[in-house]
């Protein structure tokens, strides 16, 4: 993603919990609920056990974050071929 594309996805991140369309309720029930499950992990798991899950969740996130940017790259590729046709 070059600079621009870079600079556009991070306004658009940081400025999506202020988006009136989101629905923040269910969001705020879906982050707490990810609260909650992990504070469940924390106590039923070993050290050791914790620390391949979070091993494991960053790996997701990691990836989750590159789809995202691939997605959002893809949106915009095509909302230029839009314009431009």
């Amino acid at each position: 993603m070059d600079d621009y594309l870079d600079c556009l996805y991070r306004y658009t991140l940081d400025h999506l919990l202020l988006d009136v369309r989101l629905d923040l309720i269910d969001y705020s029930r879906w982050n707490h609920r990810q609260d909650i499950a992990w504070e469940a992990l924390a106590k039923a798991l070993t050290p050791e056990q914790l620390q391949l899950v979070e091993d494991y969740r960053d790996a997701c996130c990691g990836l989750r974050d590159l789809e995202d940017r691939l997605l959002f790259q893809e949106a915009v590729s095509l909302g230029k071929w839009m314009a431009l046709s």
